[in-house]
């Protein structure tokens, strides 16, 4: 386990879905009580006990957690370390940049992450990077699928230093729908998804700024989603079973979107703030 400070933390992908972090941004804006509920879990420390109006996200001795530190393990965010000491997010994106952005964070917030892998015994960042994509712990495809190159990776969390895959986070919402994770999700499941699914759904159809739009996006992408049949999902290797697909639409879980409360206008109602 390691203490990190959100700047010191390299990505190790070139995109995420702006959309996901619109939810949790906007969530915290209405309900401060998940944003410190959310901080705990990704301290390994499960849930949110109790805090108050003079609680502060960056001074965990102003609020209190369920567990100690590290003990949730299963909850936390991952790194690598590379030969030349840097520290490669492995897992979290969109949760640190959540982080990096939220009222009381910034790029000083601090947060405990599992170191999964030591590459410091490698002799050249070649060639850790060749042994972090053969691990399959980086993920070096931009927008449209092309390879792209370590180098051109952004140095840094913070939204702007991303390219926004829709895609990507239109995997997000589709979480429950027409798939969910397995119980031993690969690093970068949605990105293999949302891989998958490029060359065969065009987004760009649907207005993704209101949630007719989002909603007619996420039930035409269920259409796609549960009529794969493939054993390399997005070159994952695995199928698309074995990725999360579900058999059916599940219409009741379609329909929770509507919800006031639901991710979707959460997500919504930040992006219109803008």
């Amino acid at each position: 386990m390691y203490q990190a400070v959100l700047s010191e933390l390299k990505p190790t992908q070139p995109s995420i879905g702006y959309d996901q972090v619109y939810y949790k941004l906007g969530r915290y804006q209405h309900d401060v009580k998940k944003q410190f509920d959310e901080i705990c879990e990704a301290n390994g420390q499960k849930g949110l006990v109790s805090f108050d109006t003079n609680s502060k996200p960056s001074d965990p001795s102003t609020f209190e957690c369920e567990k100690n530190v590290g003990d949730v393990r299963k909850d936390m965010k991952t790194i690598v370390v590379a030969p030349n000491n840097a520290i490669y997010l492995t897992d979290g994106h969109h949760t640190f940049n959540t982080f990096t952005h939220m009222s009381g964070g910034g790029s000083d917030f601090k947060v405990h992450v599992i170191v999964e892998k030591d590459y410091r015994h490698l002799k050249s960042m070649d060639e850790f990077w060749a042994e972090l994509e053969n691990d399959k712990n980086a993920w070096l495809f931009d927008l449209n699928n092309k390879p792209v190159a370590h180098t051109d990776l952004p140095q840094q969390l913070g939204m702007s230093n991303f390219a926004n895959d829709p895609y990507r986070a239109l995997m997000y919402y589709s979480r429950d729908v027409s798939w969910n994770k397995p119980k031993q999700p690969v690093p970068f499941l949605e990105f293999y998804w949302a891989k998958e699914l490029k060359p065969v759904f065009d987004i760009n159809r649907f207005d993704l700024t209101t949630e007719t739009g989002y909603m007619e996006a996420v039930k035409q992408a269920a259409d796609v989603i549960l009529a794969l049949d493939t054993t390399n999902l997005g070159g994952s290797g695995l199928s698309a079973k074995e990725m999360g697909q579900f058999d059916s639409f599940d219409n009741k879980e379609f329909k929770k979107m509507t919800r006031k409360t639901s991710k979707l206008n959460y997500m919504l109602g930040y992006k219109a703030s803008l």
